[in-house]
Formats: C-alpha cells, structure tokens, sequence
C-alpha cells in the first residue's frame, strides 16, 4: 500500500510540475533537420500533396522536381523553394505549403519505468517533467531521485545524475539539465512498461510504441512485439531482425512471422534479455549485417547505449 502512496505521490509531483510551467515564448521558427516528418500541401494541385520524410542527408524527394535540400530551412523558406522550382512544370505560379507533422530531428528517448517509454519529438524540446509526462508518467516502484540522463557528445557517452524527486518536492525544476536532441532519460525501478537493471529487451522499427521491455528471463518473440503496441500499417511481419549478443560478439538473425503464420504454427521464438527487435518496414531494403543495422536508426544505437550503460553499472557494482 505505501509503495502505490509513494507512486501515486510521485506522479502527481510530476503532473503539477507540468501544469505550473509557465509557457515559453518561442520567438524563433522551427528549423527542419533530418528525420522530420513534414506534409506538403500545393495549391491547385492536389495530385503533388504527400507526406515526406527528410533523410539522413537533409533532402526530400517530390515529384516533379526531384530531390531537394530541406534541414536547415524553415517550413517557409522550404515551401518557397518547393514553389520556384515548380515554375518550371506548372504553367502558372502557385503556393505551396509545409507543415511538420513529426518532429523528429529533435527527440529524446525515455526508458525505465515508465508508462510508455520510446521516443518522443518536439517542436521545442521541453523539461525533464513534461518529457516524462509525454512517457505516460512514472510507474509504480519507480525511484525518480535516481533518475539519469544519458548524452552522446561525440565517440562518447556521460551520464547526468539526476534527484527529480527532490526537484519536484521543492518546487524548482529550474536546475535541471536542459535536454538536448539525442538525450535518454533513464527512470529506473521495475515495472511492466520498462526495463532496467540490463533485463529488458529493445523492440525497435515499425512497431507502435518503441522501447526496452522487460524480460527478466526468456521471452517469445510474439510477446515482445505485443508489448511494443504490434506492427504499423509499414511494418513488414516477413522482415523481422533480432541483434544478440553473446559470447563478447553480434549476431543477426532474420525471422519470416508472415511464413510462420501462413504454414499455422506460432512456434516460439525466444528472446534473451539484452536481445534487441527490429522490425523492418515494406519494400526494398538492404541490409549488410550488423553496421546496417547499427545504422538503421538512432532508436537502436540509443538502446545500445542504454544497455551498455545498465550492464557496465551492474558490473561494477559486483
């Protein structure tokens, strides 16, 4: 019954953090950057609308006009740009209009125990409360005055300690770190939504609710997708990739659930903790083992670090 008081205290610490921020005047416009999610919209023209995503390089490709730079631009300077280079197809001059409808160039992880850990995007990255608040809030068991933030800078990771419960108690999140794109909140304590300790699997790709899971000891393979919230309407159930790692290596298997499915056998696949999902989106992909998949996304290099960061702490705590 305490523990639930404690949770239930903790959640609402982080709820009223939330609600008494005051709101930020964002004076400047939102820059685009790569993995940005943005709807174009042309005038007269509803043949040339579509949802775009910029790549890893910072251009989209629209029809007729070809690829395009768009990450450093604004949603108005890419529209006007979109709009000249049209004069050249359409008779007459027309507007286009940019809106992003992902804001995924600026994102931050959350894990742990948390309601709905995964990644999350912002138009402007807010406080470590409101981050978690997006998470869904804290589980019960949940210690929020361990809380970590773990930042990339470089070739290297570092870890922020962070007392968010006596932050909270006082009133004054003013010292907090301030989040940067990239950063992974870590909450740790048990609980069914997250994994920490090193016992949780990562279920990445095409999947709802992306995230580490907690697997104690084995899992199924159906199981740890159901978790993560199952497949989007891209995700690919004959594409499925599993990174284990064992013996101080990598390995990468390739499972076919369509095939499972279609032959009537949902025989088990099981999963280790440490083992990370990925799976796969529709169409044509190339996958060239395990740099391909290191590569694949920055959900699966944060999982990494995050187990990495988990199992070098339990070791040196031995």
């Amino acid at each position: 019954m305490m523990v639930r008081v404690r949770a239930l205290f903790a959640s609402l610490l982080v709820m009223l953090a939330v609600s008494s921020a005051p709101m930020a005047a964002w004076a400047a416009e939102y820059v685009l950057g790569p993995e940005d999610v943005i709807s174009v919209s042309v005038w007269m023209h509803a043949e040339l609308e579509r949802t775009l995503t910029v790549n890893s390089e910072g251009n989209i490709t629209l029809p007729p006009i070809g690829e395009v730079k768009a990450a450093g631009l604004t949603t108005k300077q890419l529209g006007d740009r979109v709009a000249e280079q049209l004069t050249r197809y359409l008779r007459s001059t027309t507007n286009v209009t940019i809106s992003v409808t992902q804001f995924m160039s600026r994102s931050v992880y959350v894990t742990g125990a948390v309601s709905k850990p995964g990644r999350y995007g912002f138009e402007h990255i807010p406080s470590m409360p409101d981050v978690i608040a997006q998470a869904g809030g804290a589980l019960t068991g949940a210690d929020l005055s361990q809380a970590q933030v773990v930042r990339k800078d470089g070739d290297q990771r570092r870890t922020i300690a962070v007392d968010l419960a006596a932050a909270l108690r006082g009133g004054d999140t003013s010292a907090l770190p301030e989040l940067k794109a990239g950063d992974t909140i870590v909450i740790p304590g048990p609980g069914a939504g997250g994994a920490v300790g090193g016992e949780g699997v990562g279920v990445l790709g095409e999947v709802t609710k992306p995230g580490m899971y907690a697997a104690t000891g084995k899992l199924d393979l159906w199981a740890a997708i159901a978790m993560a919230g199952g497949l989007t309407a891209k995700g690919n159930l004959s594409d499925v990739r599993v990174l284990t790692r064992a013996d101080g290596g990598q390995s990468v298997a390739v499972v076919d659930l369509r095939d499972v499915l279609d032959h009537g056998s949902r025989a088990p696949v099981a999963l280790s903790p440490g083992d990370v999902v990925v799976v796969m989106p529709k169409g044509p992909s190339v996958w060239t083992g395990l740099t391909a998949i290191l590569g694949l996304s920055r959900d699966l290099l944060n999982i990494v670090v995050v187990a990495d960061y988990f199992q070098n702490k339990s070791s040196s705590s031995n």
